[in-house]
């Protein structure tokens, strides 16, 4: 993944967005997960987990709820700047399965990363780029498992994904926020 400033060639121009760093956001979910968890456990658990300390701050953040089998993921709530990186409606409206829901490109991030939340009792963290339509979409993601009960196959998987479009326009790279 190119970072501001690299290139491949390319001169980069930085359009000022609504973020100072994606990266922070990744960090600040993982931190709070992280202080959710009770002392000698490997996961934290639904019934204990504050997620009133974010207040409004689910922008790119998701709620996910699957068991083994990913295909049967859902969203139970996503903030508005992820609704509209996935062309979702604004609010949750039905539980459907989220792979039925989202652009393809996106199709196996979370399909993995559900996958690893469900597996592991650690942050799955993603990064890459999607290139379509003349530009290149970096994305910053991580999917964190929350244990709905001790003995459920289901859990709820908590996560972000922050994106950034950089417009290819000959040969000038131009790096958009969204």
């Amino acid at each position: 993944m190119l970072d501001e400033g690299q290139s491949q060639g390319h001169v980069s121009a930085i359009i000022p967005r609504e973020r100072a760093n994606e990266r922070r956001d990744i960090q600040r979910t993982i931190d709070l997960w992280q202080r959710n968890m009770a002392e000698g456990s490997t996961l934290p658990d639904v019934g204990t987990f504050d997620f009133s300390s974010m207040k409004q701050d689910w922008e790119h953040r998701f709620l996910i709820c699957s068991d083994l089998n990913v295909e049967n993921a859902a969203f139970v709530m996503y903030g508005a700047k992820l609704a509209r990186l996935l062309n979702l409606p604004e609010k949750v409206q039905a539980i459907i399965p989220l792979i039925q829901q989202i652009p393809e490109r996106y199709g196996p991030i979370f399909a993995e990363g559900c996958s690893k939340a469900m597996t592991q009792a650690a942050p799955a963290r993603f990064s890459g780029a999607f290139n379509y339509d003349f530009q290149a979409e970096l994305y910053r993601g991580v999917f964190l498992p929350i244990r709905l009960h001790p003995s459920w196959s289901k859990r709820l998987i908590f996560g972000s994904l922050s994106y950034r479009k950089v417009l290819s326009i000959g040969m000038r790279m131009c790096s958009c926020h969204g």
